[in-house]
């Protein structure tokens, strides 16, 4: 099956501790399974057409701490997953997730959890929830999401924040947003734009004339100028507050993919960021009267890609499991023994995936790291056999080809081959099923020519 999908990361909001981790699904996000008791113990996901993602955290060994199950089931394609929110902070001497909630098109599921430190939520429109990372350990130390356009104009709005005075704006480029003018002093007094080709939007707020913020002397008109070339805008970040009575924007500042432009104004009031990535911002909306009441971006992904799956291969036994990433994969950790115990991956980012089988622990069998150089080296195919171990059908070696080399074959190569002559792609994902072992293996390829 082929997809074509843009997807966009923010967060992860927790803490640093645990290992890096990623999860994509394959069509909608259909069920969240999560342990709660006074933190978040560990999450799992099941998408539409179900594969189960494998658990992030709940690697304690203490039966006592492992808390109580919790399911939420989404009635996709009629309901798909739009948000989440939370709180983070800190158990038994960790930073961790502590609460979580749910929101999609149709409710709110949530929250599970105690609800205690710092609280963390995505304002977000348009948007469809298509996957989530983070970092684990005994917890869940950190939650992001990746998330696709769920409109027409294929943007999503972040935000947005600020006070409810001014009147409502919103504008989208065509290009890319070349210029943008800020008049501040104590607060930000007003916006306006110009796009790569030339047209301008606002001014948005300095309907007070008494107050535009040229009599100031620290005041002038910033003039940010952007190379849509080279650089790109990719957020914002800020603080709005209270000035001459108003809830208004009181500083911000211009993230691109090269610099941060600002802050401008003074930096009082509530903070507000956008952990944001893969995304270039195309345009703003928010409120503007006597100055910028307030502000959100509306952003649409970097990249596109179109992905088609290939295989399994294997057993049908275990659970499905689902695996991909919008980076390159530089690391396969596989543990071998007579067939494949296990398998788990590592993106360009440092990401890592869950462990797919291995769930026998008196067999766990060696462990084999395959290193690839990326971007120079990229993985093409994988090629293997699959056969029966311990009366269970399983994938009883491997062998993973990329444009420089074939690593392997590790394990017995007992049973039935299989192997995948295909060439200009790349591989950018698995999925299978595991349980003691790994049972069966396919691969999410796409095109080289669109990387």
């Amino acid at each position: 099956m082929a997809s074509l999908e843009g997807i966009i990361s923010l967060g992860p909001w927790g803490g640093l501790g645990g290992d890096h981790w990623s999860y994509r699904a394959s069509g909608g996000i259909t069920e969240i399974v999560l342990r709660v008791e006074g933190n978040i113990k560990s999450i799992s996901f099941k998408d539409a057409s179900g594969l189960v993602s494998g658990t992030f955290g709940g690697r304690g060994n203490n039966p006592n701490d492992r808390g109580e199950e919790k399911k939420i089931e989404i009635q996709w394609p009629s309901e798909y997953l739009k948000s989440m929110s939370g709180t983070y902070g800190s158990y038994k001497g960790l930073l961790v997730i502590t609460s979580l909630s749910f929101t999609t098109n149709l409710t709110t599921y949530g929250p599970f959890g105690t609800a205690r430190g710092e609280t963390f939520s995505i304002p977000i429109a348009d948007s469809a929830v298509v996957g989530f990372h983070g970092r684990c350990g005994y917890y869940l130390d950190a939650l992001g999401i990746f998330m696709t356009p769920a409109n027409s104009h294929g943007s999503i709005s972040a935000g947005q924040w600020g006070g409810p005075g001014g009147d409502p704006f919103s504008f989208r480029v065509g290009s890319w947003i070349k210029e943008i003018i800020v008049h501040e002093g104590a607060n930000i007094k007003s916006l306006s734009f110009k796009d790569g080709n030339g047209q301008e939007y606002g001014k948005f707020g300095g309907k007070n004339a008494n107050d535009t913020g040229e009599e100031r002397r620290v005041s002038m008109a910033f003039m940010i100028e952007i190379d849509g070339l080279s650089e790109h805008l990719t957020s914002i970040t800020g603080t709005y507050g209270d000035y001459a009575g108003m809830v208004v924007i009181t500083s911000l500042s211009f993230k691109t993919n090269l610099a941060t432009h600002g802050p401008f104004g003074n930096a009082t009031g509530t903070s507000f960021s956008i952990p944001i990535e893969g995304s270039v911002v195309i345009g703003f909306h928010g409120r503007g009267g006597h100055y910028l009441d307030a502000i959100g971006i509306h952003v649409k992904p970097r990249d596109i890609e179109g992905t088609i799956s290939i295989g399994p291969w294997g057993g049908r036994r275990g659970s499905p499991w689902s695996y991909m990433t919008n980076r390159g994969i530089n690391q396969i950790v596989i543990n071998v023994g007579s067939n494949i115990k296990s398998i788990s991956f590592r993106d360009t980012t440092g990401l890592d995936s869950a462990t797919f089988g291995g769930e026998n622990p008196n067999d766990i069998g060696e462990r084999k790291t395959v290193l690839i150089n990326w971007p120079s080296e990229h993985l093409i195919s994988i090629s293997g056999t699959y056969g029966n171990f311990s009366t269970l059908l399983t994938i009883t070696s491997l062998s993973f080809t990329t444009n420089r080399a074939t690593y392997g074959p590790f394990g017995t190569g007992s049973g039935t081959p299989f192997s995948i002559p295909i060439n200009n792609n790349m591989v950018v994902g698995f999925h299978g099923r595991s349980g003691h072992y790994l049972d069966a293996i396919g691969i999410f390829v796409k095109p080289h020519t669109t990387i």
